[in-house]
């Protein structure tokens, strides 16, 4: 048992450490949880701003397009003096001012850009005013001068200003789109990385724990059939015992009875009679506790006082007083109560049989028992010849009756005795406790 309870205690030492290992690394794992949430947040906004720096660009393309759009419209009109040629030149127009105001807005959060985006609104705006200009002229000059800027390459520089600085701002926007490209990758890879980490140890933790829990199961198992092997052991022993105590009692009440049929003593064998009455009574209640290979905390006391009742019948090998029986629905007690009213029951009636039938007598003793609320009665009553007035007080009597008187004491009870025409009814009242809980 040492051993087993040595190893016990290992293995729960072993698991508080273990339970102490795995606590540290579910903490570290909610706090990197916590960290991969906030990576998580700011890969998102990486993202986010890398489609930003994508609509930059679009923009900044789009709007190089157009203007060119719009500049090829009024060549071709220049040269053709067509009208349908006017259409995306119009169109370029109403665009371009609609693409720097969507440039202005999208680059809020950078005051280069930022003044680039001014610049390049201000070179737009002479361009397109220069290209109206032109127009116009071309309206009032006719045929015959239209084609003259066309040739003269009028308007070319300040295109080539505006294509420049769209150049320069597409350039630094590919700059923060590789940088801000470079800071969502490294985010992605901490997020796998992390991600890895975090099911290898959800994996490993998992599998060291039913490794363990395997462990303490089998560790447990064969320590619960070792424990069920010594429990059967001791239950073994156990009945053994109570087997010789037992039998030791009997032996002592057939000793005591053997040696009463051998005293000449007349009142010295019937002490030793009434002696081995009181021991067969303890007998009987410890067969009934220990009985049958099993410990019970209560007595059957309605069985109990039919034993107890039919032992104390005296061997008198003649006519013997009848026996009536009436002990009600099955009662139990503890142990402390069964003891008492086993030893008072074959004491009153040893001493009925013994006192109230002389010289052969026929007759008739009663034993009842019933319950009334929490108290329970038991009346023992004979027609025999009845007990002396002196005898029926409350001090009288030999030692039986006063082993009774004690006993009823001790059971917190009351015993009366009334003398009737013809006999003695002995009255026991006692409270019932109630058996105690049974711990699980």
């Amino acid at each position: 048992m040492p051993n087993r309870t040595d190893a016990s205690l290992a293995r729960r030492m072993v698991r508080a450490r273990a339970a102490r290992v795995s606590a540290l690394l579910l903490g570290g794992l909610f706090v990197g949880f916590l960290l991969l949430v906030v990576v998580f947040i700011e890969y998102r906004r990486a993202i986010d701003w890398i489609d930003h720096t994508h609509e930059v660009i679009s923009a900044v393309e789009e709007l190089q397009s157009t203007l060119s759009d719009a500049e090829s419209g009024q060549r071709g009109y220049l040269l053709s003096l067509d009208p349908r040629q006017l259409v995306p030149y119009e169109e370029g127009r109403e665009r371009s001012r609609a693409l720097l105001d969507r440039l202005r807005s999208l680059t809020a959060d950078n005051p280069l850009q930022q003044d680039k985006v001014t610049a390049l609104r201000s070179l737009t705006a002479d361009r397109l005013d220069r290209m109206a200009e032109l127009l116009r002229q071309a309206d009032e000059a006719g045929v015959a001068w239209a084609p003259a800027p066309v040739r003269e390459g009028i308007g070319a520089g300040m295109m080539a200003e505006i294509r420049r600085m769209t150049a320069t701002m597409r350039a630094e926007e590919d700059l923060l789109l590789a940088g801000r490209s470079r800071h969502a990758t490294l985010l992605e890879l901490l997020m796998i990385a992390y991600g890895i980490v975090f099911v290898t140890v959800i994996g490993w933790l998992c599998f060291s724990t039913v490794r363990r829990l395997e462990r303490d199961y089998q560790a447990e198992r064969a320590e619960g059939e070792a424990l069920a092997a010594t429990l059967q052991e001791n239950r073994v022993l156990l009945d053994e015992v109570n087997h010789r105590v037992k039998n030791s009692l009997q032996i002592v009440a057939n000793l005591l009875r053997t040696q009463a049929m051998r005293h000449r003593s007349a009142e010295v064998r019937q002490e030793l009679l009434d002696s081995s009455s009181r021991v067969l009574a303890i007998a009987e209640v410890h067969r009934r506790l220990y009985g049958e290979g099993a410990v019970y905390d209560t007595v059957e006391l309605t069985d109990l006082i039919r034993s107890i009742a039919e032992n104390a019948v005296p061997p008198t090998g003649g006519a013997e007083p009848a026996m009536t029986l009436a002990t009600g629905a099955p009662l139990s007690a503890p142990v402390d109560t069964a003891v008492p009213v086993a030893l008072i029951v074959n004491e009153l009636l040893t001493n009925s049989y013994k006192h109230a039938f002389p010289d052969g007598r026929r007759g008739r003793v009663t034993v009842d028992m019933a319950v009334a609320g929490n108290e329970v009665r038991i009346d023992v009553a004979d027609d025999g010849i009845g007990l002396p007035e002196e005898v029926a007080g409350n001090s009288g009597g030999g030692f039986g009756l006063n082993t009774a008187r004690n006993l009823t004491r001790q059971l917190r009870g009351r015993l009366e005795i009334e003398r009737l025409t013809p006999g003695t009814r002995f009255l026991l009242t006692f409270p019932m406790k109630p058996p105690a809980p049974t711990q699980a």
